[in-house]
């Protein structure tokens, strides 16, 4: 109004006032608007009845400020906007009256009165929309929240399920991949090692039924370690040999030997194992076991003992099962214990860890020197045993192919008893 009425009010613009003081009054909050002259006549208003009238301020009213600083205005120039407040029928309104200039000369004045309640409604309103705002806000943000928790906490459950499936065992089990985010990059990442992990698990059986496991084991675990290198070990090797193969195979189809013969190796590797031993190899119908080596201990020898009576006794139970005593399958089985190289042997295209020595050399004699269903043990592993229950025979001293030097020789008079070795059982 002090801006766009000094012009007006000198031009005696009478329809131009009352336009804008029409436009400044349709706002809910403005109670009265009013432009008087200098001799203080009414000259515009919204209510049209007070035109030409002389103006006369509201009274009692309280707290008058002048704020001439609001407008910058210097000392000797006409103060500015002044600001009070003054109550009518029980309520509050703010009453402001600024002067109306023209270059510097005052040529009227200009004022409003403004509600209070209306504006403490608006305050009230405002507030409450705010409330309402930030309740609604607190409310989506809370659903989006949630919305982004489900998002990423269902496929980490799944994962869980998968580290679960995994850790029981099933290599198969595979995570659902359903996302192209960081979170189906996991899952991608996840079954690719599963994947890997199963190849391995599966080479690692398979290879396992060509090397014994726990060979397997060692090259898994780290194939460049010093276990490859060649050591000195003690330890006590266990032969068996089916005696008369060639005349028990004789009229047999090669399908029914090669099944005689594995179900007779499974019969003795199970044995073997469940003492703490390995198979080191087969070579026909021989079979050669270590202990000690892979799974050191010092009872090696009285666990070799325990198992070679364990499997006679089952080979000796099957053959007087037979009514055909003569295609009964018959073993014999010499047992030495000693220092032997232990370690890989062979060339760089194939290799084979196994143990070689005088001491290996011996064990494989005394198999060939045992008559069938007999068990023959060196003087070596005699004096390493520690189970009194062990019923030996001593052959006294027998010379050994290649040998120049006469071993004791003892039999195992143990086989063939009721006898079940479980208390010598590796632990």
């Amino acid at each position: 109004m002090a801006k766009n009425a000094p012009d007006k009010l000198l031009a005696e613009e009478d329809l131009s006032l009352f336009k804008l003081v029409k436009d400044i009054s349709e706002n809910e909050q403005i109670v009265k608007v009013s432009i008087t002259n200098q001799k203080n006549i009414i000259i515009a208003h919204s209510d049209i009845e007070q035109i030409n009238k002389p103006y006369t301020p509201p009274q009692n009213l309280e707290n008058g400020l002048q704020q001439s600083q609001l407008h910058g205005q210097e000392k000797g120039q006409e103060q500015g906007l002044t600001l009070s407040t003054f109550f009518f029928d029980g309520k509050e309104f703010l009453y402001f009256e600024t002067p109306l200039t023209y270059q510097k000369v005052k040529i009227g004045n200009a004022q409003i009165v403004i509600s209070q309640r209306i504006i403490e409604e608006s305050i009230a309103q405002s507030k409450q929309y705010i409330l309402v705002s930030f309740v609604i806000i607190i409310i989506l943000s809370l659903l989006s929240s949630l919305g982004f928790s489900i998002y990423f906490s269902r496929p980490i459950k799944k994962l869980e399920k998968s580290v679960a499936q995994f850790g029981a065992g099933n290599f198969t089990h595979r995570t659902p991949v359903t996302r192209n985010d960081e979170m189906g990059d996991l899952a991608n990442a996840f079954n690719q090692m599963a994947q890997d992990i199963e190849l391995k698990e599966k080479i690692k059986d398979s290879f396992g039924r060509y090397v014994a496991p726990e060979i397997v084991e060692m090259i898994l675990s780290n194939p460049l370690d010093h276990w490859m290198k060649a050591s000195s070990k003690q330890a006590t090797v266990l032969f068996t040999d089916i005696r008369g193969f060639t005349s028990l195979s004789e009229n047999k189809h090669p399908e029914d030997i090669v099944d005689m013969l594995n179900e007779h190796f499974t019969q003795i590797t199970e044995t073997i194992i469940r003492h703490g031993g390995h198979i080191d190899k087969f070579v026909g119908d021989a079979a050669m076991a270590v202990f000690g080596i892979t799974k050191e201990t010092s009872d090696h020898a009285e666990y070799a003992v325990n198992a070679a009576v364990e499997i006679m006794n089952k080979i000796e139970s099957q053959a007087a099962e037979k009514s055909d005593k003569k295609n009964s399958l018959r073993i014999s089985i010499g047992i030495n214990t000693g220092f032997m190289v232990a370690g890989n042997l062979g060339s760089k295209k194939k290799m084979e860890y196994t143990v070689i020595g005088d001491n290996v050399n011996i064990a494989s004699r005394l198999t060939s020197m045992a008559d069938p269903g007999e068990i023959l043990i060196s003087g070596k592993t005699f004096d390493s045993l520690k189970d009194e229950s062990v019923k030996v025979e001593e052959k006294g001293q027998m010379t050994i192919k290649g040998k120049t030097k006469k071993i004791r020789v003892f039999t195992l008079t143990n086989a063939g008893d009721e006898r079940s070795c479980s208390e010598g059982k590796y632990k």
